[in-house]
């Protein structure tokens, strides 16, 4: 199977994040997407966020009937920042028969050197790089330069184009702690959740 990665932190999911990984699967001719919660971001080590189990309950909630989705909680077993490169690693050695893409925002593009080995993850997978209103992405070559690696090595990225929605989770949370609608944000179910647990409310002084 073709199956694309999508990671984040997801607190909260939102349609956004949803209408990425359709648009996703059905552009780059995926057989799945894999939902991976990160454990411990390594950009939001000092952060509070989220328990992973909360996270994971949303994205179940999220994606109940599309069975292409699914939801992987490898991040969950390692200590430590949650690197896509040893999660990567991970899903190569349980997953050999699958081919896996990452997918990522072009917004990551212009500081995808600065991750930690990405010289190895573009040689474990291929990228789906969603558009970005004004972020030039460049070319294939430039990238394989930047992260040290000559220009013909065997690698392939796809261009997905998906309609902007500018729904982002930290302004959700903003929205919930200061008493205002998420509604058409986030899937129904996800709403209530949010709700029903007390999820990003503004704590008493």
């Amino acid at each position: 199977m073709r199956v694309g990665i999508f990671g984040g932190t997801f607190d909260p999911v939102h349609l956004g994040h949803l209408l990425v990984a359709e648009q996703a699967r059905e552009q780059a001719e995926l057989d799945e997407v894999w939902f991976l919660p990160a454990a411990v971001p390594p950009q939001k080590q000092h952060q509070a966020i989220t328990p992973f189990d909360r996270r994971v309950e949303m994205l179940q909630l999220a994606v109940a009937g599309q069975p292409r989705f699914r939801i992987d909680r490898i991040e969950s077993e390692r200590s430590g920042p949650s690197y896509t490169v040893d999660t990567l690693r991970s899903l190569r050695q349980r997953h050999p028969q699958e081919t896996f893409c990452l997918i990522v925002g072009a917004d990551c593009i212009p500081d995808f050197p600065t991750w930690y080995q990405p010289a190895e993850i573009l040689q474990l997978v291929e990228l789906i790089v969603v558009e970005r209103p004004g972020v030039e992405i460049g070319t294939r070559e430039q990238l394989l330069t930047r992260v040290g690696l000559p220009a013909e090595t065997p690698f392939t990225w796809r261009i997905v184009r998906v309609p902007v929605s500018g729904i982002a989770s930290r302004e959700i949370r903003r929205l919930v702690q200061a008493g205002r609608s998420i509604r058409y944000q986030v899937p129904a179910a996800v709403a209530v959740y949010i709700h029903e647990k007390g999820l990003y409310a503004k704590q008493p002084d």
